[in-house]
């Protein structure tokens, strides 16, 4: 009986998040798999987004992020885009591993006050591409995920982007949601 009277929470928070952008889902977050043996010094340095699920805290064109190894371990995350009238939107974020036995499952967060999200790198080659992923479960009911394809370079091949999709697909991430990102005219 307590279920249902959680139901119409649980619909409207993911109709909150659905509104801001974000994907919501129905049940728990997927099970997905990480990149093995993942190594964060060879992550550094700029990427560019070429595909990723909508984000209310995230617009723009020329969308780029750039990894930086602090002495203590965690990441200094400079992300920034190009907004519609011109002006740069700059958001500084910090990176870490909370379980060194799970490389590949980091957490992010933009604001000293926020909390860390998840930041699972799913797949990389470290100099082409990686595959982002995070999903935080909404009271047991439904998820809210996120999803990016970045690349070393403003562009990649449409194969290795079809593939990335395959790879999400399989793990029940419904790819449909991905919007790509303008990197047209980018002088960054």
């Amino acid at each position: 009986m307590a279920m249902f009277h959680l139901l119409p929470l649980a619909v409207a928070l993911l109709s909150v998040t659905y509104v801001e952008g974000q994907v919501p889902g129905f049940g728990k977050c997927p099970t997905v798999n990480v990149q093995q043996d993942f190594d964060i010094k060879p992550y550094m340095g700029p990427w560019y987004e070429i595909e990723k699920f909508p984000a209310a805290f995230e617009s723009g064109k020329c969308v780029r992020a750039n990894y930086t190894l602090l002495p203590n371990g965690h990441v200094k995350v400079d992300n920034e885009g190009t907004l519609s009238d011109g002006k740069i939107d700059i958001r500084i974020g910090d990176l870490y591993n909370p379980d060194p036995k799970y490389p590949a499952k980091l957490a992010v967060r933009f604001a000293s006050a926020a909390p860390y999200g998840d930041y699972w790198v799913l797949k990389t080659d470290y100099k082409t591409y990686t595959f982002i992923w995070s999903c935080s479960d909404v009271l047991g009911l439904g998820n809210v995920q996120f999803l990016w394809i970045l690349a070393r370079e403003h562009a990649i091949d449409q194969a290795l982007i079809d593939d990335l999709h395959k790879l999400a697909t399989g793990y029940g991430i419904d790819v449909s949601h991905m919007t790509t990102t303008d990197q047209s005219g980018c002088t960054n």
